[in-house]
């Protein structure tokens, strides 16, 4: 056969095989190839995409951040928290929403989580006094990785001024909530890779006890897909979301900055994600305490009606009975923080050495103590510097113990100490809380939670059996 008539039997063979295939499998299926088409002869673009959603549309947006206190560790945490903050024109709550975050966690809690601060004021300076404020208050947290304070810069923000008027906002309320979106957007943004969940919260507020374990046992029983869950009432306050989202709602608030409020965009982004209603847990796990809004200092007591500053039971609560030599207020007596319930002690004019005591009725064998002090509608009537005790063999008038052994010292207003030693934990008659400094502020004595060994102690042929004393909280 001649050669010119060899490719023509070819080319018609292979013809009629694109022809076979598309009668097959259909049109839309194969395109014949095109053997000038440059690309087929560049090999390395046949194993990699040529626009990579996940990695060019998906991924955290390279903001520009200043790291102005701690760095991020290698390891990611369970939980991390985020919030924005600006200084107020009258009364500012950061120290307290941090203080109250860390000492309403236990030790394993606090393993587990980041709180990330981004200070979002347009002064430098500013940022700066309140990062020097809060190295001063919590310098061990920040040195252990618990505690990052970033920022970003003004000129990586879009325009905040001349933007549209929905709603008739005024011109300086629609500034005021298109930056605070973009605060956000940017805060959410630099949390994308820290943790697997992402817990939203303001710049004051506080928290309930062991709120991170109440979060991690709700996502643990709910067992459908969610988007957001809300352990707040209020606003943006206790949105929980999955890291893995992040980027998209940093996107999200980015894209509608200048359109609505945060808290509209944040429902409208579960919404979106086919989430019909919000989740909610309760009691609510935050409350608001601020006074004055950051937005020209208005005034604003918002409170959450469904917040427990105490989700579960606090410890058990063997008989007692407490003394004190502090001032009390009205009616809110030492009895009030001896037995469970949702009273507590208030006290006035706190100086050193004044002590609160509690007297069991029976010898107690402890392996566990933890003490609350303020409450969410007083966060500073905590005991600012103040050590415990415990004491043996009571006096006569069984108001105090004659021999007394300091065991520990408050930290921001709680003292929690967990597996006392059983030999030091035994056959306990006092608990002693002591002032080491006066305070201007008053004192609430919130919790006294005490838990019970319990163990069998056989002798001869009976035995005694140490059990706890509930009451319902």
């Amino acid at each position: 056969m001649r050669r010119s008539q060899f490719w023509k039997v070819l080319s018609v063979m292979c013809l009629g095989l694109c022809v076979l295939v598309v009668i097959t499998r259909g049109p839309a299926d194969v395109e014949c190839p095109d053997p000038s088409d440059p690309y087929l002869q560049r090999q390395e673009l046949q194993v990699k995409h040529l626009f990579d959603v996940n990695q060019d549309a998906l991924k955290s947006f390279d903001i520009p951040y200043k790291y102005m206190l701690g760095s991020p560790s290698g390891a990611k945490r369970y939980l991390s928290i985020g919030i924005s903050s600006v200084k107020r024109k009258k009364e500012n709550y950061l120290m307290t929403t941090i203080q109250s975050i860390f000492s309403h966690c236990n030790q394993d809690e606090l393993n587990e989580l980041v709180i990330v601060i981004y200070l979002a004021n347009t002064k430098h300076s500013d940022n700066q006094d309140t990062a020097k404020e809060i190295a001063k208050h919590f310098p061990s947290e920040i040195a252990r990785g618990q505690l990052l304070v970033i920022s970003s810069y003004i000129n990586a923000y879009p325009p905040l001024v001349g933007l549209k008027r929905n709603y008739d906002d005024a011109p300086n309320r629609v500034t005021f909530r298109s930056k605070q979106n973009v605060d956000y957007a940017f805060l959410v943004n630099f949390c994308a890779n820290l943790s697997r969940y992402y817990l939203m919260l303001e710049d004051d507020v506080t928290s309930s006890m062991n709120f991170l374990t109440s979060i991690k046992k709700y996502i643990e029983e709910y067992r459908l897909p969610w988007t957001t869950m809300a352990f707040s009432n209020l606003g943006y306050i206790g949105k929980l979301y999955h890291s893995e989202d992040l980027p998209k709602l940093s996107r999200f608030l980015l894209l509608f900055y200048d359109e609505m409020p945060c808290d509209w965009l944040l429902d409208l982004f579960y919404k979106s994600k086919a989430q019909k209603d919000i989740i909610r847990f309760q009691p609510s796990l935050f409350q608001h305490i601020g006074r004055y809004s950051s937005f020209l200092g208005n005034f604003n007591k918002l409170l959450d009606k469904d917040f427990v500053e105490v989700v579960e039971l606090y410890g058990d609560h063997p008989l007692a009975s407490c003394f004190t030599d502090i001032t009390v207020y009205k009616g809110n007596t030492p009895d009030n923080a001896c037995f469970a319930g949702p009273s507590f002690f208030w006290g006035k004019q706190i100086n050193s050495g004044n002590h609160f005591t509690m007297v069991f009725h029976k010898p107690t064998n402890i392996h566990k103590i933890g003490i609350l002090t303020g409450t969410g509608e007083h966060p500073t009537d905590i005991l600012k510097s103040g050590n415990v005790h415990i004491g043996r063999q009571k006096e006569r008038n069984r108001k105090t113990c004659n021999t007394f052994t300091k065991i520990g010292e408050f930290q921001n207003g709680t003292f929690l100490l967990d597996n006392i030693d059983p030999t030091t934990g035994t056959a306990i008659d006092c608990l002693k809380i002591q002032v080491s400094a006066p305070q201007d502020n008053w004192l609430i004595i919130q919790k006294v939670g005490i838990w019970v060994r319990k163990e069998t102690i056989h002798n001869g042929t009976s035995s005694h059996v140490v059990s706890s004393y509930r009451l319902p909280v």
